[in-house]
C-alpha cells in the first residue's frame, strides 16, 4: 500500500509540476502571428545578447532544442526595442547567415554580459570578429553591412513590435501563445505544454 501511495503521490506531483495556467505560464497574443510552416508547430525565442536571463536560459533552451520532435520548427530572434538595440539584432543575423552562429552564439553571450564588450557598436565588434577563431572578419562584416543584412534588422523589428515582446526570454509558440518569466527548468517545461496543446488544436 506504501508503494502505490507514493507511486500515486510522484504521479501527482508530476501532473501538478507539467499543468500550466493561463496568466500565470502564458498569455495569448492579442494578435497573433502567422507562423512560417503551417504544417508544423512553430517555436520562437525572443531574446537580446543584454539579457542575463536568456544567457542563463541558453544551456537549458540548446538542450532542449537538439532534442525537440520533428514536427517543431525552432529559430531565435533578436528584439529590438530601438535604434541602440539594432547593432545587437545585425550581429545576430550575420552570425546566423554565416553559418557562425553555433560556434559564437555563446561567446557572445560571455562577451556582452561577462566582459562588458558592446557588440551591439560596429567598431567594437569588428575587433572582437578578428579574435574569433574559424571567422573570416572581412567577410563577416561585409556581409553585416549588407542589404540582406538590413532587411533583417528591420523585420526583427517589426516582429518585436507585432508580437507585443516585453520582455526577454518571451517564447512564443504556433504565433499565438506567449510564456512568462520563469526558471530555465520550468520555461521549457511550459512550451513543452504549449507544443502539445497546438499540436492538439492543429487536429482539431
Amino acid at each position: 500500500m506504501k508503494k502505490l501511495a507514493l507511486v500515486a503521490l510522484l504521479c501527482a506531483t508530476s501532473f501538478a509540476q507539467a499543468a500550466i495556467t493561463l496568466g500565470k505560464d502564458y498569455t495569448v497574443l492579442a494578435k497573433p502571428q502567422p507562423v512560417a510552416n503551417p504544417k508544423k508547430v512553430e517555436v520562437i525565442e525572443f531574446f537580446s545578447y543584454t539579457c542575463i536571463h536568456c544567457y542563463h536560459l541558453e544551456p537549458t533552451l540548446s538542450a532542449w532544442e537538439k532534442k525537440r520532435p520533428a514536427d517543431v520548427d525552432f529559430r531565435r530572434e533578436q528584439i529590438v526595442w530601438g535604434q541602440s538595440m539594432e547593432g545587437f539584432a545585425r550581429l545576430y543575423s550575420t552570425l546566423n547567415v554565416s553559418g557562425l552562429l553555433g560556434k559564437l552564439h555563446q561567446p557572445a553571450f560571455e562577451a556582452v554580459l561577462k566582459q562588458k564588450t558592446n557588440l551591439g557598436d560596429e567598431a567594437v565588434l569588428s575587433g572582437w570578429i578578428k579574435q574569433q577563431a574559424g571567422a573570416d572578419a572581412g567577410k563577416f562584416m561585409q556581409t553585416y553591412k549588407s542589404f540582406g543584412i538590413n532587411a533583417q534588422v528591420k523585420r526583427a523589428s517589426k516582429m518585436t513590435r507585432d508580437y507585443a515582446i516585453e520582455g526577454t526570454p518571451t517564447i512564443v509558440v504556433a504565433g499565438k501563445y506567449a510564456t512568462l518569466p520563469a526558471e530555465p527548468a520550468r520555461l521549457m517545461q511550459v512550451v513543452d505544454e504549449l507544443v502539445a496543446k497546438a499540436r492538439q488544436e492543429r487536429k482539431k
